[in-house]
């Protein structure tokens, strides 16, 4: 009879502890699936050409910093548009190993983004959704 209960505690241990590993290795994927790679945490600037619903190109100013965490802020400023917004993992989509797109709403506007990564650049696109578009590539300052 001991024999038999050390048996089924064992087994019972073994039951726990791989429901307890499966549950938390599901999980933490679900959770870190669409956030950036931490190889392009930095920031990176440019100048880009934006083109408004008039088709009106103007030169616009852009800076995004991806930090540790999945959190990117965008800051767009010059021409017609003015936007300073921080986008969080959990409004992004992992397109490929190195493209990422995102989609927020800000003074009323909704606005989609496009990352593209390599080594030391970023292909940045946006386009909201009163036909504001602009797009350049953007250059890893650090």
């Amino acid at each position: 009879m001991n024999s038999i209960l050390k048996i089924i505690t064992i087994f019972s241990a073994f039951f726990i502890c791989g429901c307890l590993n499966f549950y938390t290795s599901s999980s933490s994927s679900l959770l870190n699936s669409n956030e950036i790679d931490k190889k392009y945490i930095g920031l990176y600037e440019a100048g880009i050409t934006t083109t408004d619903s008039y088709n009106i190109t103007s030169q616009s100013y852009v800076s995004v910093t991806v930090s540790s965490g999945g959190v990117v802020t965008v800051n767009i400023s010059g021409g017609y548009i003015s936007f300073l917004n921080n986008i969080y993992k959990e409004n992004m989509v992992k397109l490929s190993d190195n493209s990422y797109s995102a989609s927020i709403s800000s003074s009323g506007y909704r606005y989609y983004f496009t990352f593209t990564f390599s080594d030391y650049a970023l292909n940045f696109y946006f386009d909201r959704n009163d036909g504001t578009r602009g797009s350049g590539n953007l250059t890893k300052v650090r």
